[in-house]
């Protein structure tokens, strides 16, 4: 009987996940994004964007909500059973591996931006500076990077779309500025170090500015794309 309770709880914590991850996503795709937005000279199109942004912005809070709500259920069923506060620490800790949770924690933040009046997009991702940035970074111990706030998953795409790079297929403009939360000691020692990299930038004229923090904040990914071919399979052990 108390297994089946379990059982019970859980499906009721994931179901409830489930479907505000699902709400945000619609609105995140539907309505989030300004190039999604009709575009209008007159006043009665430009207040028709501002109601959206509006709802918008109220959605995203409401979500906020629903998540804190959702939160403090799992928390309180949690402690009523050490195995159940186990699993919950599981799925938080693959939450936000996955990109799902706000991350906060010291780090380093980077910006580059260009030493002359250009568009440093085509530059940039000719030369895989950012993907080369992220790698760099990730060697030396961070474990949740950003791009102008952007999360960066295992599923993240950092690609080039006409004159400007998209991030999870939402386009960024200069300067880029790179988030990474990890050990600040390991950072240092990559900074001081001044890899190839930043040389290769330099001679570019896309400049670099480090700043280290004891508090970088990472949002969540706000849109990520949904699986269509994988297909989770239960163990035989």
């Amino acid at each position: 009987m108390k297994k089946n309770s379990i059982s019970l709880i859980l499906f009721l914590v994931f179901a409830i996940f489930g479907v505000v991850m699902g709400i945000q996503m619609e609105a995140l795709q539907g309505i989030e994004n300004d190039d999604a937005l009709p575009f209008s000279s007159n006043e009665e199109g430009v207040q028709e964007i501002l109601d959206l942004r509006k709802v918008n912005e109220d959605m995203k809070n409401r979500i906020e909500a629903l998540q804190q709500e959702i939160n403090a259920y799992e928390q309180e069923k949690a402690t009523e059973n050490i195995g159940l506060k186990n699993l919950k620490d599981q799925v938080d800790e693959y939450k936000m591996l996955a990109g799902h949770e706000k991350a906060i924690g010291t780090g380093v933040i980077i910006t580059l931006e260009s030493s002359f009046d250009e568009n440093i997009a085509e530059l940039v991702e000719r030369k895989k500076y950012l993907i080369n940035l992220i790698n760099e970074l990730t060697m030396f111990g961070a474990e949740v990077i950003s791009i102008n706030n952007h999360r960066i998953t295992a599923r993240s795409e950092v690609t080039l779309a006409g004159d400007h790079i998209n991030v999870n297929a939402k386009p960024i403009a200069p300067p880029y500025i790179i988030r990474g939360i990890g050990d600040v000691e390991g950072f240092k020692r990559y900074i001081n170090f001044r890899t190839v990299l930043f040389e290769l930038m330099q001679l570019d004229g896309i400049n670099s500015y480090v700043e280290f923090s004891d508090e970088v904040k990472i949002p969540a990914v706000t849109r990520e794309k949904p699986m269509q071919f994988l297909q989770v399979k239960e163990s035989t052990s």
